[in-house]
């Protein structure tokens, strides 16, 4: 029984360290990719998408030594970020649509790890990346596609 819990466990910590190394990994392949036009980079947006990163590194860091209070930090950050105007790239409701969606599950993940709940912030968390690939494939595949 002993041995079955640590093999859960494990994995489970495997798993997510895996998922939210990949979802680091895109949003830093997001940041840097420069735009298709000619247009010279939104230098602000660049570094306001870095902000961002830097809020995800601490949760997966939170979550990776079971720190509750670096997880809660991260998703405070995150949920502050996407109340800024900068986040509002868009008025498309589609876009209106991810980004509502990403505020709710950040506002989850914070009240997972205030709970002290690790499964649970880590689901929030893997939720919260998801959202953000979709948005992101959403806003270049459709709205770049547009300009």
């Amino acid at each position: 029984m002993l041995q079955r819990h640590l093999m859960y466990k494990n994995g489970f910590s495997f798993l997510c360290g895996i998922a939210l190394l990949t979802g680091s990994l895109f949003f830093l392949n997001a940041a840097d990719k420069k735009p298709k036009s000619n247009k010279k980079p939104d230098k602000d947006l660049s570094e306001f998408m870095r902000e961002k990163l830097a809020a995800s590194n601490q949760i997966l860091e939170g979550l990776a030594t079971e720190d509750f209070k670096l997880i809660q930090d991260g998703a405070v950050k995150l949920q502050d970020l996407s109340q800024a105007e900068k986040w509002r790239i868009s008025n498309d409701v589609m876009y209106k649509q991810h980004s509502s969606e990403f505020t709710r599950v950040a506002a989850q993940l914070q009240k997972q790890a205030k709970e002290g709940n690790l499964e649970g912030s880590a689901l929030s968390w893997l939720q919260a990346t998801m959202s953000c690939i979709e948005c992101h494939k959403f806003v270049r595949s459709t709205l770049i596609a547009e300009q």
